[in-house]
């Protein structure tokens, strides 16, 4: 299934604010539904666990073991704390660029998941992109990693950067995973990953760019990004 959205018109501000307003939207739900499933969950969860240390102190090992499963439980809610913020705002991605950032979400995903991430940037590529590209591709790719890693069952991720024509950079990030129908999760699929395709939609229409997403039942997923480099290749060899 391929999922192409139109490239948008450049010199329309109220579209393009329109669509940022839109993203900004996507985001807070999207947040919000996180929050809910994930930290808030877990603090209700860390107060039950403090509850019952309270009401065991009587009995010295049993109230010794609810306060470690507290620790614990209380370790795990500030790590995903953190993974939250560093998805939201990656420090590395406007102190050293694009390639930084994938490197240290790559060290992120494997610590949260277990999961190796196979990346293949061309570093021409990345100069031909402006920082605003740049910013944006990050994202796309984050939350494409993300849904990867959550949904996909897969054993292989893969992300890679390439500059196939003079004025085209590719995005491709792809698993061998179980795979999805786009199309239906956009109409019926959980409120999570709803929302993650339409940021990604969204998000792709500010580069400009064109999205394509393939993905069948059994047969994983890719998704591809096409957009414009705002800088030659003549000028960018080096």
């Amino acid at each position: 299934m391929w999922l192409r959205p139109r490239p948008s018109p450049t010199g329309q501000l109220d579209e393009y604010g329109q669509r940022i307003r839109r993203i900004e939207e996507l985001v807070r739900r999207q947040l919000a539904r996180r929050l809910h499933d994930g930290p808030t969950q877990s603090v209700s969860a860390l107060a039950m666990r403090a509850d019952i240390a309270r009401r065991q102190l009587a009995d010295p090992q049993v109230a010794q073991d609810e306060l470690a499963k507290l620790e614990a439980l209380a370790r795990q809610t500030a790590a995903e704390l953190r993974y939250m913020q560093f998805l939201l705002i990656p420090q590395s991605l406007a102190v050293a660029g694009l390639e930084t950032a994938w490197e240290d979400l790559a060290s992120q995903l494997k610590e949260r998941y277990g999961q190796d991430l196979i990346m293949d940037v061309d570093k021409r590529g990345v100069r031909a992109l402006t920082p605003q590209q740049q910013e944006l591709l990050y994202y796309i790719s984050a939350e494409a990693l993300e849904n990867s890693c959550r949904h996909a069952r897969a054993s292989q991720i893969g992300l890679s950067l390439s500059w196939p024509e003079a004025d085209v950079v590719l995005l491709e990030v792809s698993d061998n995973g179980q795979g999805f129908d786009a199309d239906l999760m956009l109409q019926t699929g959980e409120e999570k990953r709803k929302y993650g395709l339409a940021i990604l939609y969204e998000r792709v229409k500010l580069l400009p760019g064109e999205l394509s997403i393939a993905s069948e039942a059994g047969e994983g997923s890719k998704l591809r990004v096409a957009l414009l480099a705002a800088r030659g290749r003549l000028n960018n060899e080096a």
